[in-house]
């Protein structure tokens, strides 16, 4: 299984399962599951959220909470996600939230939402691709690499 995962929503990962796509990579994942939960404004190319249960060999987009379920062994490439700039993160989480109808603290919704994820991979030792969103741009085809070969 190849995943891609963030420490919190708006951190790029409907961005890198787009490439993966435009790059020919098999991918879990359908552009919008639900329009009224997740508009078209906040990701005009899709969300890419997973349609059926991970498979193995394909790229899909896992949310923290739900890699529980998920034997790490199974696991080939992990990319985590994470967003250097909090203020920005946490504005563009906002408005998502709005456009969703939700109303929650952003900067709550990272520090859980991360916790959860830091708490996954110290318990499991699992090997992962580090990448903020801010060096998406600079570093697609390093991620692309990864995902395809399972090798930094």
């Amino acid at each position: 299984m190849k995943i891609v995962t963030a420490m919190a929503p708006r951190c790029g990962t409907s961005f890198v399962i787009q490439q993966c796509i435009k790059a020919g990579l098999a991918v879990n994942g359908v552009a919008f599951i639900n329009e009224q939960l997740t508009p078209k404004e906040g990701n005009p190319e899709g969300y890419y959220e997973m349609a059926t249960a991970p498979q193995r060999g394909m790229v899909q987009k896992v949310w923290p909470r739900d890699l529980e379920s998920i034997d790490p062994s199974e696991i080939s490439a992990l990319v985590v996600l994470d967003r250097r700039d909090k203020q920005a993160l946490y504005a563009s989480m906002q408005q998502q939230a709005e456009r969703e109808q939700f109303s929650y603290s952003a900067s709550e919704a990272y520090e859980e939402i991360s916790a959860t994820l830091k708490n996954y991979l110290a318990s499991t030792g699992i090997d992962y691709l580090l990448v903020h969103t801010e060096e998406l741009d600079d570093r697609i085809e390093e991620i692309l690499k990864y995902l395809e070969t399972g090798k930094k």
